[in-house]
């Protein structure tokens, strides 16, 4: 069983990835978690979202599935570049990608492309980060004048969160804006209010969900307590769960 945390030893710079070995590795870890992938083309705004669908280190190629929306197959099959953006566990990767074939694999369409040459890597997150398991329903509400949104964790460190909205709120929710009346709803701990500061968020059509993360914006004593005593419980959680798995 893989593990609920994720040790880090704080936020790193971008590391150039040029090792094919490596770079393969990456890959197959954002194949294997079905991580989203955002893709953008040079002077256009609009993005969309795909998902890779095999990688081959043998031929030196990947395959990502169709674009959401499907306008983006359009500017793939006209020849246009496109930059790829992808998140796992608190880190960003991205590289570039100077054309892409449309394909048939295993009798869906595709997009085969050249493995890149090479691959930033960046660790941003300076904290453990414990998944929230969704059987908790740990909810989070947002309250202020320009947001009322409810929904719950997906993830908690003592410095940030990430949680999971309904719908599109890629409009509601801005990268910088503050939100200064936050509930976490914690087992073990009760209801904690602070305010939070958003730092991206990604919509995922195919759940029809948001995924938005937040750094906490200067938690009283208390509340940093309480943070704290809420990803120590996950903490314990995890590691009682892989000593169970160990069993079998």
């Amino acid at each position: 069983m893989s593990s609920l945390l994720v040790p880090e030893t704080g936020p790193q710079p971008p590391r150039e990835i040029r090792s094919r070995v490596e770079m393969n590795a990456l890959l197959k870890t954002l194949l294997q978690s079905r991580d989203q992938l955002i893709v953008s083309f040079p002077e256009r705004s609009q993005k969309f979202q795909s998902f890779i669908v095999a990688v081959d280190p043998g031929s030196n190629q990947l395959w990502i599935d169709e674009m959401v929306p499907k306008e983006g197959d359009r500017f793939i099959s006209e020849g246009e570049s496109f930059r790829v953006d992808a998140w796992h566990e608190g880190v960003h990767m991205r590289w570039n990608c100077p054309a892409a074939q449309k394909v048939i694999l295993e009798g869906a369409p595709a997009y085969c492309a050249a493995l890149p040459d090479q691959l930033i890597y960046h660790q941003k997150r300076g904290a453990f980060r414990a998944a929230v398991q969704r059987p908790l329903e740990t909810g989070v509400a947002l309250q202020d004048d320009r947001v009322q949104l409810n929904g719950h964790l997906f993830d908690v460190s003592a410095t940030g969160c990430k949680a999971i909205f309904p719908g599109d709120q890629t409009q509601t929710l801005q990268p910088g804006a503050i939100i200064d009346s936050c509930q976490l709803d914690l087992p073990e701990t009760g209801q904690l209010e602070l305010a939070m500061e958003v730092r991206h968020v990604t919509y995922n059509e195919f759940r029809d969900e948001s995924h938005a993360g937040f750094s906490f914006r200067q938690p009283s004593p208390q509340a940093q307590r309480q943070i704290d005593r809420f990803v120590n419980y996950l903490q314990r959680e995890a590691r009682r769960l892989e000593k169970r798995d160990d069993l079998f």
